[in-house]
């Protein structure tokens, strides 16, 4: 933790927000319960994601679970604390209106994956632009073994896990490991535990260094392209670009490429 920075705690203890500079690390904070999902744990993180969209000086949010044992084992099962509970007033669910907000956040999103990381906090993790693991995760959908089915995370993972592996997960709930889920491109980097820490540092510091105005702006274009049609596409994104090059980062970035030295970006 740095110095100038102090820890928050959301619904009662369970979520940890840490604001590090121009970082913020979202904690979830139920190891005894590997870190799963409550309705309250989501709505908290949901609101951390609709204020991280609206602050400017952010750069940067890293999802993590607290210990070494679980990132999230999805929902809690718990009687009492679970979120499978019927609620036919509720036209959208917790989980729904987190994944909204993720989705609609242009700060990009790091998971720091410490260890198991199922169901649900597969769809959470899945909603990340980028991701670091240790070596020993686990990746899964366990659903059918309890009687369900992964349908909410469906929409999350389907454009990130090639069909034949998505069916085989989603029908059998048998996990995968570290090095399987690195293979089909869904983690940029797997390190041993001792040098997880290093290694999201080493990501997060490539990411302060770009452009705050070109990655917001290119992570909303990228978004909004996903379901395009390739002439759309090319319409959207030449229309972005003009405003784009109109921004001072623009200015900054290439009066920095002339003079040949490190920009200060304005963020604006």
């Amino acid at each position: 933790m740095s110095e100038n920075s102090s820890i928050v705690q959301q619904a009662g203890g369970d979520l940890l927000v840490e604001q590090r500079g121009a970082v913020l690390w979202l904690t979830l904070n139920r190891p005894q319960r590997r870190n799963a999902l409550t309705d309250a744990v989501m709505l908290a993180l949901r609101d951390e994601f609709l204020a991280a969209a609206r602050n400017p000086e952010l750069r940067v949010i890293v999802l993590t679970g607290a210990g070494d044992k679980a990132f999230c084992a999805g929902a809690d099962l718990t009687p009492g604390d679970t979120p499978f509970k019927p609620k036919v007033d509720r036209l959208q669910t917790p989980m729904g209106e987190l994944f909204r907000a993720v989705h609609d956040c242009t700060v990009p999103v790091l998971a720091r994956v410490n260890g198991v990381c199922v169901a649900g906090g597969l769809g959470l993790f899945g909603m990340c632009d980028m991701a670091v693991s240790v070596d020993t995760a686990q990746f899964g959908m366990p659903e059918v073994k309890i009687g369900l089915f992964p349908m909410q995370i469906l929409s999350v993972l389907r454009d990130l896990i090639p069909p034949r592996m998505l069916n085989e997960m989603c029908m059998t709930g048998k996990p995968i490991n570290a090095q399987t889920a690195h293979s089909l491109g869904l983690l940029n980097r797997i390190v041993p535990a001792a040098e997880l820490d290093a290694a999201v540092d080493a990501l997060v510091a490539d990411l302060v260094a770009a452009s705050p105005m070109a990655v917001r702006r290119g992570k909303y274009a990228m978004r909004a392209v996903a379901s395009m049609s390739f002439p759309e596409m090319m319409s959207f994104t030449e229309t972005a670009l003009v405003p784009m090059i109109q921004t001072e980062d623009a200015r900054e970035g290439l009066a920095a490429f002339n003079e040949r030295r490190s920009p200060q970006w304005p963020g604006r």
